[in-house]
């Protein structure tokens, strides 16, 4: 008779729990269904086309940029190394924040260009834009939505 009280009681106990699970399930679903509690962010949030580079790096190759960003320059360190005299050891920066890729120019000698204008500040980065660091040139575009 205590074998089956015993295992009632476990039986309950189970039972108990297997509920909360569920309604804790229900409840995240709710949650991310009204956008109270967001997925993880998209890796990706843009993407850097060489138009004219080096043998080292070649025209029409995508470098993708994620949410951490990258790190431009001719120092082996960098996320992109580019093998350009006129490019810094460490020369520009690409930042991702809330939506927005920011291309920062770190210290450079020879400066970084956006569209032909050379930055002295952050600047937020659009769709189409060039990017000139050295003798090299990139253009920027979105990954998910090239449009946006």
């Amino acid at each position: 008779m205590q074998i089956i009280t015993v295992l009632g009681r476990i039986l309950f106990v189970v039972s108990i729990y297997l509920f909360l699970l569920r309604v804790l399930t229900v409840m995240l679903a709710d949650l991310r269904a009204k956008g109270i509690l967001n997925k993880a962010p998209e890796s990706d949030v843009g993407c850097l086309e060489v138009v004219n580079g080096t043998d080292k790096l070649a025209r029409g190759r995508k470098i993708r940029i994620d949410s951490r960003g990258l790190t431009i320059g001719r120092g082996k360190d960098n996320d992109i190394v580019l093998p350009d005299h006129y490019c810094s050891l460490d020369h520009a920066e690409l930042k991702h924040y809330k939506g927005i890729t920011i291309l920062e120019d770190v210290g450079s000698t020879n400066g970084t260009w956006v569209n032909g204008e050379r930055i002295t500040s952050p600047v937020q980065l659009v769709a189409g834009d060039f990017i000139k660091i050295g003798g090299i040139t990139f253009v920027y575009s979105r990954w998910r939505n090239e449009n946006s």
